[in-house]
């Protein structure tokens, strides 16, 4: 039987056990070493999201969209757990590191058999390193393999089931290593997350936030791949989950008043109220689009801090260009009211209610009911007229008339 606290035995020539339990146990007594795998195996977890998009103009990986995967062949047959159902794997042509429960919806799929494939299931496996996925179909019977022409057109949509994202600063490295444009992101290479909302999206970084962000530019979409991070659980992580002692009850009482789901849950209601607010707020870093009424009393500033409007083209080819719209029209834009031109009966024309005009110029001749370059008339009496437009001919102010 191991002695605690032998260490190495003088018969064996002080040479260590062979049997690593056994020199283990000899050391800090009879089952240690199992404790040790336990610190071990927890100092080695790592947490994997796949990725799913990536937006090339704001440099954010996504994960709120649907990934569609091309399928290499299905495989069907009874399914062990379940009587009078069918077990249907799909072998993707990349894989797709996700996890079960999600939603699929195959597609495409042709055949005697194939056709029976199609529809949309819950995900109840994902093969390892993501290179299938499996669903259950209810009250079928079918068995069989589907390939060739049957699947060449068919694929499968993952709706996206991701709760969460890793945060700012947190260390994550790549799968393997992918190109992003000019840059690639190499395997085994830490990198930062930075810019996240830790939801939907983030960027990733050269360095961290106490150094400086330096994103990484992303000018193509890359292959499949993963990202991983390091998840060790450690002393101060388990310390979260103890109640600590609380001298001042009346403050400090309600703390985890509820269960740890319950907090959970409470939070991530508060999340998605603030995530829904944040889109009807109006703001400097995307465009915001509201049903609501808006009254302004005084003057409307529009500022361009980037002078992204100091280029024509950008004001007139890109729904980037910062500015107020009106009815689809960009408001301001002939002097401050939001007029267009329709070009079928040349005039300009605007929704608004109240408008005004700063200078109003007639490049060739005015033409008005009864009144020409050529001929002109003393006797006409204004009948009714609700607006009046003065203009200027030859130094002489006139007035236009108008309903």
């Amino acid at each position: 039987m191991p002695i605690a606290n032998q260490g190495y035995r003088q018969d064996l020539n002080f040479l260590e056990h062979t049997n690593d339990t056994l020199a283990l146990s000899n050391l800090g007594g009879v089952g240690i070493a199992n404790d040790l795998r336990i610190i071990q195996n927890n100092l080695r977890n790592t947490s994997r999201l796949p990725f799913n998009s990536v937006d090339l103009t704001t440099d954010a990986f996504a994960f709120d969209t649907d990934k569609v995967a091309s399928i290499t062949q299905i495989d069907a047959g009874p399914d062990p757990d379940i009587s009078n159902a069918s077990l249907i794997t799909i072998t993707l042509v990349t894989p797709y590191h996700t996890y079960p429960g999600g939603i699929i919806t195959v597609s495409g799929v042709t055949g005697g058999v194939g056709s029976q494939l199609n529809g949309t299931y819950s995900s109840v496996l994902i093969g390892a390193g993501g290179t299938s996925v499996s669903y259950r179909k209810a009250n079928t019977n079918i068995s069989g393999v589907v390939s060739g022409s049957d699947v060449s057109s068919a694929n499968v949509r993952f709706s996206s089931n991701t709760n969460s994202v890793y945060t700012n600063d947190d260390v994550v490295t790549v799968s393997e290593s992918v190109s992003v444009g000019s840059t690639t992101l190499n395997a085994g290479t830490k990198y930062f997350i930075c810019n996240s909302d830790a939801l939907t999206k983030f960027k990733l970084s050269f360095t961290d936030s106490t150094t400086g962000i330096s994103t990484v530019n992303i000018s193509s979409t890359p292959s499949q791949f993963n990202f991983i991070k390091d998840e060790p659980v450690l002393r101060f992580n388990l310390e979260q989950f103890i109640r600590p002692d609380i001298q001042d009850t009346e403050v400090f009482g309600a703390y985890l008043s509820s269960s740890i789901n319950g907090i959970f849950d409470s939070t991530q209601t508060l999340i998605e109220n603030s995530n829904y607010f944040v889109t009807k707020k109006y703001k400097g870093t995307e465009s915001t689009t509201v049903d609501t009424e808006i009254k302004f009393e005084g003057t409307v500033n529009i500022f361009d801090p980037n002078n992204f409007n100091s280029n024509l083209g950008a004001v007139t080819g890109s729904a980037l260009s910062p500015g107020i719209f009106i009815g689809g029209t960009r408001a301001f834009s002939a002097d401050n009211n939001p007029w267009s031109i329709n070009s079928s009966i040349s005039s300009l024309e605007t929704s608004a209610d109240e408008v005004t005009i700063g200078e109003l110029l007639f490049g060739d001749e005015l033409i008005i009911d009864g009144i020409n370059a050529t001929a002109s008339s003393d006797g006409k009496t204004a009948q009714s007229f609700t607006h009046k437009i003065p203009v200027v001919i030859n130094g002489e102010t006139y007035y236009l008339l108008m309903t």
